[in-house]
């Protein structure tokens, strides 16, 4: 048996789960026409992407693979200085390399590895609290903010840097630091994988 407090909001969670059994029975596309109603004047980051390499941590060697690299003719005001953020400290100590970049020598392109996902640092920027804060599903009020995330894969600086050192050095930058200091910014981290 529950506790005297979780028995008294019975017939609040009651109307909740009403309201949440209602929306499942809810179409995809009246569940979507629902969430883009309530994003409002939310907008989520668009970045541009070109082609690009960066050398694995995992392999033996200089191996360099394909990714999609964050372009650097970005538009748009608050988006274009979380892309350039991004970009700018994936790419230090040259992690990520231009597709019409001069391979070293005994550097090879591995164009074709199947099920290779390079790693990734991603940043978000916790924006203004939104006005709207109902959930779809209940109808309950909660916080709510106007939350961009950018990610960018990166790659080791030379054949003999570990990931952990690669993150640790990324993490030591002082515009991720800056970033850092607003309240709700987060950084992470994916490993790759090959």
């Amino acid at each position: 048996m529950g506790r005297f407090s979780d028995i008294r909001r019975g017939k609040e969670l009651n109307e909740a789960l009403t309201k949440l059994r209602a929306w499942e029975d809810l179409t995809r596309a009246q569940k979507q026409a629902l969430y883009k109603q309530q994003r409002g004047t939310s907008v989520r980051v668009k970045a541009r992407r070109t082609k690009g390499y960066v050398e694995s941590f995992g392999l033996v060697g200089r191996i360099y693979l394909p990714v999609r690299l964050l372009d650097n003719n970005q538009t748009g005001s608050t988006q274009a200085t979380l892309i350039s953020t991004v970009r700018t400290a994936a790419g230090q100590s040259d992690r990520t390399k231009a597709s019409d970049f001069t391979s070293p020598q005994g550097g090879v392109l591995l164009d074709g590895l199947k099920g290779y996902k390079p790693a990734k640092l991603s940043l978000t920027d916790r924006g203004t609290a939104l006005t709207d804060n109902k959930s779809r599903v209940t109808e309950v009020e909660y916080q709510r903010y106007d939350t961009k995330t950018v990610s960018s894969p990166f790659g080791a600086k030379s054949d003999t840097e570990t990931y952990d050192q690669a993150v640790s050095e990324i993490g030591d930058q002082e515009a991720i630091k800056s970033f850092l200091t607003s309240d709700g910014n987060r950084i992470a981290f994916t490993p790759e994988v090959l």
